[in-house]
């Protein structure tokens, strides 16, 4: 997966209404599964941890859904994969 040290990061698949900022939702993703899903979102050749943010096609949401066991999406969401600063208060 390249040869960069894992960052200091915490994924995550977001969900987003264009029509209501308010209507979201988050699942956060182990750094293993990273692995797996860069299997089904190809990311960027220079971004081997995904840290950029990525599209995920509801066409690939089983493939998606069987790695992070994330259950069905919401019709109403767009999805996409995303990376934030660890919170120190919460470990996995």
């Amino acid at each position: 997966m390249g040869d960069r040290e894992q960052p200091d990061v915490v994924w995550s698949l977001d969900g987003y209404s264009k029509e209501d900022e308010f209507l979201r939702t988050q699942h956060i993703i182990r750094p293993e599964l990273i692995v797996r899903l860069r299997e089904v979102i190809k990311p960027d050749p220079d971004d081997p941890w995904m840290e950029y943010g990525y599209n995920v096609p509801l066409e690939v949401w089983p493939a998606v859904d069987a790695i992070l066991q994330c259950g069905p999406p919401d019709p109403g969401l767009d999805y996409q994969t995303g990376t934030t600063a660890p919170d120190p208060a919460i470990s996995f």
